[in-house]
């Protein structure tokens, strides 16, 4: 009788010490032509009512085999939402993938293929992490920032977005496909650039960047000077994607309007190209959030000398159907100039046409108007590419030439359906 007991008190242990596991079927087709790789995939999870606990790891599996992924709190609440994995999909073609939420931390994550920072600058040039800044919109907190802003990188690119006024996007090329900010930190050394590591590729000036996105008034871009709060938080940070935030709160608008922005930056594994979406919340019960913005690409090398330009010709387009590059060579830091080399890069932006009210053309910009859709948000893709680049675009016409696909690509993104 006591073994009896016994037995039966180990079971009850081992039962309670099982993890709990939830799966999920699912199929993911990709009905463009192309092939994809490393395509995103988000798998949007059911309510933790639903799946019975709050999940803490995930895996997945395609006809057995492991597929590295991970486990995404994207509003903040710490249950996670989304489980997120990269695929290579041919045209065409359906994969089924399968996902089991578990209520215990994974042993082991996957190799980081990203790398996201917000850093503080501080006196013992420690630069301790942060999650979230905020600070009132008057505030110049630009050199306080490690980095001067939120900054993501991927093995292709990096990219950050300054926390001013300016919410200028700014870019990082590099030699070599690898994670280096954490070694340069975007002010790549003497010595770093020898030894083949990339470097900050442009200077932006009074110029749109590489689609920074701007408020519209008066027929021209401006910056984000009247607002209450500005700040820049991670949503998440890898090992496969990161999502990063920068939010404006209080934002003086045209008319008395008042709102607060919410721009969302994604960058995935693999991927060169930066996803942007933009919401907005008027202040106030407004049915039709009648506003213009604009973003675009600047002219690169359009105001340099002949000698600067290193026989790269400034030159670009403005498509009607949402595309517009350039290319060129230019100092990417005016006030570096014995370190850093003039440097030739190629800028995209694809901006879907539902979205456009109007393109312009001046001497630095190649512009889009925008206008929010009926839920109050604006999609569009930004892209670069750097000339050092090892296995990259070497010339306009090269670039240019890639941008088409890549533009059908990212329009035309996996269904996925969960069982």
């Amino acid at each position: 009788m006591k073994r009896l007991i016994f037995l039966l008190m180990v079971q009850s242990l081992c039962v309670a010490v099982m993890a709990q596991v939830k799966t999920l079927q699912v199929t993911v087709t990709n009905t463009w032509n192309g092939d994809k790789v490393d395509e995103p995939v988000a798998v949007k999870l059911p309510d933790a009512k639903k799946v019975g606990f709050v999940a803490k790891s995930a895996t997945v599996k395609c006809k057995g085999k492991d597929v590295p992924c991970q486990l995404d709190d994207m509003d903040g609440d710490l249950c996670p939402d989304e489980v997120f994995f990269l695929a290579d999909i041919k045209g065409k073609d359906t994969k089924t993938f399968e996902v089991k939420l578990s209520d215990k931390k994974a042993k082991k994550e996957p190799e980081p293929r990203i790398y996201t920072a917000l850093q503080i600058r501080d006196k013992q040039d420690k630069h301790p992490d942060a999650l979230r800044v905020e600070a009132p919109g008057k505030s110049f907190l630009f050199n306080d920032i490690y980095m001067h802003g939120i900054t993501v990188e991927s093995e292709l690119t990096g990219y950050r977005i300054y926390f001013d006024h300016r919410q200028n996007i700014d870019l990082y090329g590099k030699r070599y496909r690898r994670i280096e900010l954490p070694q340069t930190q975007f002010y790549t050394s003497e010595e770093q650039l020898k030894e083949g590591y990339g470097v900050d590729v442009l200077w932006a000036g009074n110029a749109i960047g590489c689609g920074s996105f701007k408020d519209w008034k008066k027929g021209r871009p401006e910056n984000w000077t009247d607002v209450a709060v500005r700040g820049q938080r991670i949503v998440t940070a890898g090992p496969l994607r990161t999502v990063v935030e920068v939010y404006d709160l209080g934002v003086e608008g045209d008319d008395d309007l008042t709102y607060s922005m919410y721009q969302r930056y994604s960058l995935y594994a693999g991927h060169r190209d930066l996803q942007v979406e933009v919401r907005f919340q008027p202040m106030m019960d407004v049915k039709v959030f009648d506003k213009l913005f604009c973003t675009g690409v600047q002219k690169v090398g359009a105001t340099a000398d002949e000698a600067t330009r290193k026989g790269h010709k400034s030159e670009g387009f403005l498509k009607k159907n949402g595309l517009a590059a350039s290319w060129g060579c230019d100092y990417p830091d005016m006030g570096k100039k014995q370190l850093w080399a003039p440097e030739p890069v190629g800028l995209a932006v694809y901006v879907p046409k539902d979205y456009i009210k109007d393109k312009k053309e001046d001497d630095l910009n190649y512009l889009y108007v925008v206008k929010p859709d009926k839920d109050n948000a604006i999609r569009y893709w930004v892209s670069f590419c750097a000339d050092k680049e090892e296995k990259g675009y070497h010339s306009a016409k090269e670039w240019f030439a890639s941008l088409e696909d890549w533009m059908e690509g990212v329009s035309r993104p996996v269904e996925v359906k969960v069982k």
